[in-house]
């Protein structure tokens, strides 16, 4: 997960121009294109925030067409396939190494009128675009998913990852890192209704498990618990600047692993 920039998009030029098109389905939406418009206004107000967005069943009428427009878009709407191609690095939802799709933030079936708002559309893998589904709210405010455009917080490091003995093979868990209040509700609920559905815990211990087998590969001029504890430090760095983010999985799992006195203790053991 990472915070990207909002596409550049007139979105209500967009509306303006689908009114002119011949597509059957921007025809049947018309009429509704002037609330879809009031709609935008405060989806952006909101930063789009599900606990200030709240569905609007006034859309059931035509919620087929407006979907029907992300899924086969008129010329007017190429801006779709090119946002889904836009990005490089780790998926900016859930932090995995890899792209391919497009997620609505607010899911299209709750929220058909944001189809095809570009806010609403974040790049993505498909594994947490699956998984997902229609979840938006948690139990207590605050609990949503992260926003890649609009949460600013997420620049920095929010996502680590804790290890707990037995080392010979260790709990190891995502953990929400250097956040507190509403931005720790949503991190948290991020990271059990997104980010482990997608598969993180089993992608952790694979990590775990190909680097301990390989270790004096991986680390083979060690010397000490300083120098271990350095080149892992120089991982996380270096998956942070691939993944251009410090939250992809690779990265907080060496930010975590670095962060870890006992466990870097035991992996040293193996290598002397």
């Amino acid at each position: 997960m990472r915070k990207i920039d909002c596409p550049i998009t007139q979105d209500l030029l967009l509306l303006d121009a689908l009114r002119l098109s011949p597509s059957s389905a921007a025809q049947q939406a018309a009429p509704y294109f002037d609330a879809i418009a009031l709609r935008y206004s405060a989806y952006e107000l909101s930063s789009g925030d599900p606990w200030a967005v709240l569905p609007d069943t006034g859309f059931l009428p035509v919620k087929e067409q407006l979907k029907s427009l992300y899924s086969t878009p008129p010329v007017v709407l190429s801006f779709i396939s090119d946002l889904r191609d836009s990005l490089r690095g780790a998926c900016p939802v859930c932090g995995r190494d890899a792209l391919g799709t497009l997620d609505h933030y607010l899911p299209k079936s709750l929220y058909s009128e944001f189809s095809f708002f570009s806010k609403n559309l974040v790049p993505c893998c498909d594994r947490c675009n699956n998984k997902r589904n229609a979840l938006v709210r948690g139990a207590g405010i605050g609990e949503r998913p992260l926003h890649p455009y609009f949460d600013n917080f997420a620049v920095n490091r929010i996502l680590s990852v804790q290890f707990e003995p037995d080392w010979r093979a260790p709990k190891i868990t995502p953990i929400p890192f250097d956040v507190a209040g509403q931005e720790l509700a949503t991190v948290r609920w991020h990271i059990e209704n997104v980010i482990r559905p997608a598969g993180i815990d089993e992608y952790l211990v694979d990590l775990w498990g190909t680097m301990v087998s390989e270790l004096k590969q991986i680390f083979p001029e060690v010397s000490t618990i300083d120098d271990l504890k350095g080149e892992i430090l120089q991982y996380e760095r270096y998956e942070r600047v691939v993944s251009q983010s410090p939250n992809s999985w690779r990265s907080a799992y060496y930010h975590g692993l670095g962060r870890n006195d006992e466990v870097i203790t035991y992996l040293y053991g193996l290598l002397i």
